[in-house]
């Protein structure tokens, strides 16, 4: 498939609406047949019930404007200005080339209405102006940030200004803005990517001018580290492997991912988010092998006083994670984690030979088979075998006078060591000035 077949592909994905657990699902199947199955609409509506939902008066709109069905539409309901974006119900299911704008002005009672068609001239470095649903309107100074979904790794934001006139499309999705007219926004990802990196940048709605500020070169100590634990990582597997599953092979593009909340202070123009460092991809295969199918039941062991017996919720996790190194055939590899212990590892022999799930409960089969199931100094082994490194390496990245260019200062600390020396607090509380000069501090 080329790579213009599979970008006409994921745009036409991106007019449907899917839940979010089949979304991924529907691209993947999209992607590998180049076919498309239509679903049903989403959230058929009219104009009229949006508006009377959202108690806007509707005297002053056409009829047959406010009787039209609308579907996969969001809206900004301020005390000055209300908000919809939408797109018509054509009974088809698959969203239209146009996507409708509706401004009412408060004070004035006076609607404005822009409508918007996707291949708009100026879109996001060559893009579409937007991708599908409208997920999200919000503000930056006088202009509206319409974003809408592509699929679970990327978003078009149509940026428009007070009177809905097309000023540019970002590619990404707004974490946060500024009254100066400075969006902040997460870049959009390749989905079908062998990683996934976490890329903030700053847009200015005035000049229309774009700038990286994370991660941003000369890399910090923390980020270098990592790089360079996953450029061993990747050492060790040759050149042939990176060919073979179609990687890029480049330590910086380790899988990143924020966590939780993105903070800002207006008068600061500053920024704080968590960030985690993914160190899976430097496991071995035996690490990843316990991770996937016992990570649940070694956080379990290692919240509970293995010198009791436990109770039959951790033998019920270890059970289905040995069903499901059964059904993938990898009993082997799993029983050779247990070589320096042959007394647990003919215990999870026997057990594996075992076939469905027991009933009435997974503890009763567990003592059944072998009485020494009910023992803590068996369970204390388990725990010890099946302990992997930490999967994340958990980073906090503060960021001041982000709406300069070339100017804006950021600091990247492991959190650990983060909040030994400056604090455990709310996000928000590390953006105050004297905070915010503490950190900066040389």
């Amino acid at each position: 498939m080329t790579l213009a077949t599979r970008q006409a592909i994921l745009s036409l994905l991106s007019r449907f609406h899917f839940s979010p657990c089949t979304r991924s699902v529907a691209l993947c199947v999209g992607l590998a047949l180049g076919a498309l199955v239509q679903p049903a609409a989403w959230c058929a509506d009219t104009l009229r019930n949006a508006l009377v939902r959202s108690q806007i008066p509707v005297a002053g709109r056409k009829s047959d404007d406010l009787n039209r069905k609308i579907t996969n539409y969001a809206t900004l309901d301020e005390p000055q200005v209300f908000v919809i974006g939408y797109y018509l119900e054509d009974g088809s299911g698959v969203l239209g080339e146009t996507l409708y704008v509706d401004l009412y002005r408060k004070g004035e009672g006076v609607w404005l209405t822009r409508r918007f068609e996707r291949n708009t001239a100026g879109g996001a470095e060559g893009h579409p102006a937007f991708g599908g649903s409208v997920v999200r309107i919000s503000r930056c100074a006088e202009s509206f940030l319409l974003e809408t979904h592509v699929n679970p790794s990327a978003a078009y934001t149509l940026v428009l200004d007070k009177d809905l006139a097309y000023r540019d499309s970002i590619y990404g999705w707004p974490l946060a803005a500024f009254r100066k007219g400075v969006v902040v926004y997460q870049n959009s990802e390749i989905h079908f990517a062998p990683t996934h990196y976490v890329e903030v940048s700053a847009y200015d709605v005035g000049t229309r001018k774009k700038w990286l500020i994370y991660p941003r070169q000369p890399y910090q100590p923390v980020r270098q580290a990592q790089i360079e634990k996953v450029r061993a990582a990747y050492a060790k597997r040759g050149t042939e492997w990176f060919k073979t599953h179609n990687h890029h092979g480049n330590p910086e593009w380790f899988d990143t991912f924020l966590q939780g909340e993105v903070a800002a202070n207006e008068a600061m123009h500053s920024l704080v988010f968590r960030i985690g460092f993914d160190n899976t991809d430097t496991w071995d295969y035996a690490e990843k092998l316990k991770f996937v199918n016992f990570g649940g039941l070694a956080r379990r062991l290692a919240d509970f006083d293995v010198s009791k017996a436990p109770p039959n919720d951790i033998f019920s996790v270890l059970g289905q994670g040995l069903l499901a190194v059964k059904s993938m055939n990898l009993q082997d590899a799993f029983l050779e984690e247990f070589t320096a212990d042959p007394e647990t590892q003919a215990m999870l022999r026997q057990a594996l030979a075992s076939s469905e799930a027991p009933q009435p409960g997974w503890q009763k089969h567990f003592v059944d088979l072998d009485a020494r199931w009910a023992r803590p100094a068996i369970w204390r082994k388990i725990q010890a075998t099946l302990a992997t490194p930490p999967a994340t390496t958990e980073v906090i990245c503060v960021f001041r006078n982000v709406d300069q260019e070339r100017d804006f200062e950021y600091r990247e600390m492991l959190l650990d060591e983060f909040q030994k020396q400056f604090g455990d607090r709310l996000l928000s509380e590390y953006l105050e000035p004297e905070e915010l000069n503490k950190i900066f501090s040389p």
